[in-house]
């Protein structure tokens, strides 16, 4: 997890804090702000705010409620995306030929997905 995510998971958790302990002030009850704070996060990304405290101790992807679902590990690793060049497919008379670029000269041709 590169450190922009782990500051961006640590703001989250600071404003959710620094809201429960304003609200503790203003003779609002904490445990509503916690709770609707909780709630936020479950809806918005399927995670708890301790999974955010653990993602920033570990430096892996955790999720409490993923976890429950699969009976797998708390956190782990976080997934690499391979993002793959397009490739362009053209059919031609003997069979299809591919190319990382569009054929300038296939203008004929019929493009296969």
């Amino acid at each position: 997890m590169s450190l922009l995510a782990r500051a961006k998971y640590l703001k989250r958790l600071l404003i959710l804090a620094f809201v429960s302990a304003m609200a503790a002030g203003c003779d609002i009850t904490t445990g509503f702000v916690v709770a609707s704070g909780t709630m936020g996060t479950i809806i918005s990304e399927d995670k708890l705010p301790t999974d955010y405290i653990a993602e920033w101790a570990t430096g892996m992807d955790c999720n409490t409620i993923r976890r429950s679902r699969d009976k797998g590990p708390l956190c782990r690793a976080p997934k690499e995306e391979l993002i793959e060049r397009p490739r362009y497919c053209y059919r031609e008379l003997g069979g299809v030929t591919c190319y990382r670029e569009p054929n300038p000269t296939a203008s004929s041709s019929v493009t296969v997905n």
